[in-house]
Protein backbone atom coordinates (compact mmCIF):
# COMPACT_ATOMS: atom_id res chain seq x y z
CA UNK A 1 0.00 0.00 0.00
CA UNK A 2 1.48 3.42 -1.13
CA UNK A 3 0.88 6.13 1.19
CA UNK A 4 2.17 8.97 -0.55
CA UNK A 5 4.98 9.47 1.77
CA UNK A 6 8.73 9.33 1.50
CA UNK A 7 11.18 9.11 3.96
CA UNK A 8 12.91 12.52 5.15
CA UNK A 9 16.15 13.42 6.59
CA UNK A 10 15.91 16.06 9.20
CA UNK A 11 18.57 17.75 11.87
CA UNK A 12 17.80 17.87 15.18
CA UNK A 13 17.26 21.26 16.48
CA UNK A 14 18.84 19.99 20.14
CA UNK A 15 21.86 17.47 19.02
CA UNK A 16 22.01 19.04 14.96
CA UNK A 17 21.88 15.31 14.00
CA UNK A 18 20.24 14.52 11.19
CA UNK A 19 17.42 11.71 11.66
CA UNK A 20 14.91 9.53 9.33
CA UNK A 21 11.23 11.36 9.30
CA UNK A 22 10.08 7.24 8.22
CA UNK A 23 6.99 7.21 6.17
CA UNK A 24 5.17 5.41 9.42
CA UNK A 25 5.99 8.29 11.41
CA UNK A 26 4.33 10.60 8.63
CA UNK A 27 1.65 8.73 8.88
CA UNK A 28 1.04 8.80 12.07
CA UNK A 29 2.11 12.08 12.02
CA UNK A 30 -1.07 12.85 9.91
CA UNK A 31 -3.21 11.12 11.59
CA UNK A 32 -3.05 13.10 14.34
CA UNK A 33 -3.43 16.38 12.38
CA UNK A 34 0.37 17.55 13.14
CA UNK A 35 1.25 19.68 10.59
CA UNK A 36 4.69 20.19 11.31
CA UNK A 37 7.81 18.02 10.96
CA UNK A 38 9.59 16.85 14.64
CA UNK A 39 12.16 19.01 15.83
CA UNK A 40 14.39 16.44 17.39
CA UNK A 41 15.80 13.24 16.79
CA UNK A 42 14.24 10.54 19.30
CA UNK A 43 16.96 10.46 21.87
CA UNK A 44 16.76 14.55 22.55
CA UNK A 45 12.81 14.27 21.82
CA UNK A 46 13.14 11.48 25.08
CA UNK A 47 15.32 14.09 27.11
CA UNK A 48 12.82 16.79 26.55
CA UNK A 49 10.18 14.98 27.04
CA UNK A 50 11.15 13.63 30.57
CA UNK A 51 12.92 17.53 31.81
CA UNK A 52 9.25 18.35 31.04
CA UNK A 53 8.09 16.39 33.26
CA UNK A 54 10.29 16.76 36.02
CA UNK A 55 9.72 20.65 35.61
CA UNK A 56 13.30 21.25 34.36
CA UNK A 57 10.94 23.05 31.20
CA UNK A 58 8.99 26.09 32.00
CA UNK A 59 6.84 26.10 28.80
CA UNK A 60 6.78 30.14 27.54
CA UNK A 61 2.97 31.44 27.77
CA UNK A 62 0.60 31.27 25.02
Amino acid sequence: MDSGFEPKILICVECGQEFVFTTNAQEYFAEKGYTEDPKRCKHCYMKHKRDKREGHIVEKPA
